[in-house]
């Protein structure tokens, strides 16, 4: 019952942060959407940087297994590659509330000395996850030289800034932006030298 109870939060979370923002979605408005009182919030979640980290780490938590499970679905290096990316974007495509909270949170939530918790450098362990997968390329030989972290950051890049142009532009098809991705990092990739 208590994690149902705290899942039920952090969606009421969400949906606060999607339609009012977060300096709106407080304590209280998470527990008036709840139907509850405020200090049953606070009996799960002792601030509210802790409910927003707990929506920060649901959807993580959300995106992952599925993602990782289609990667190791894939035969060679080259279609882990595109897999990733596929995925990811098809994730933040039909995932367009949850991407907005997290966007919401990164830009607002602060540390008790006033400080932005989220960063570029909280991108690192994104970047180091496409950056593995292109170094397994080379290793493996099917992908030629080429600087991995640069690629994997302009590929995490592309991918976040992806989720709020699905939010802002409802002309845009999440698949058909994939799968241009797809072939765009494709061509990127240099096929290793056979001599």
């Amino acid at each position: 019952m208590n994690r149902a109870r705290r899942l039920q939060f952090v969606e009421c979370a969400i949906d606060g942060l999607v339609e009012l923002g977060y300096a709106a979605t407080t304590i209280a408005e998470v527990a008036r959407r709840a139907g509850v009182s405020k200090s049953v919030v606070l009996y799960h979640f002792t601030s509210r940087s802790e409910l927003m980290e707990a929506v920060m780490q649901q959807v993580y938590a959300d995106a992952v297994p599925p993602l990782r499970a289609a990667r190791e679905a894939a035969f060679t290096e080259r279609e882990r590659v595109q897999i990733y990316v596929r995925s990811s974007v098809n994730f933040t495509w039909t995932h367009q509330k949850e991407a907005q909270a997290v966007l919401e949170i990164s830009r607002n939530l602060r540390d008790d000395d006033g400080r932005l918790r989220y960063t570029s450098q909280g991108n690192d362990g994104l970047v180091a996850v496409a950056q593995k997968l292109l170094e397994a390329g080379q290793q493996a030989g099917e992908f030629g030289e080429f600087d991995t972290w640069t690629a994997a950051v302009l590929l995490r890049a592309t991918i976040d800034a992806l989720s709020e142009q699905f939010m802002t532009n409802p002309d845009l098809d999440g698949p058909e932006v994939a799968e241009h991705l797809v072939r765009l990092i494709d061509r990127m990739i240099p096929a290793a030298r056979t001599e």
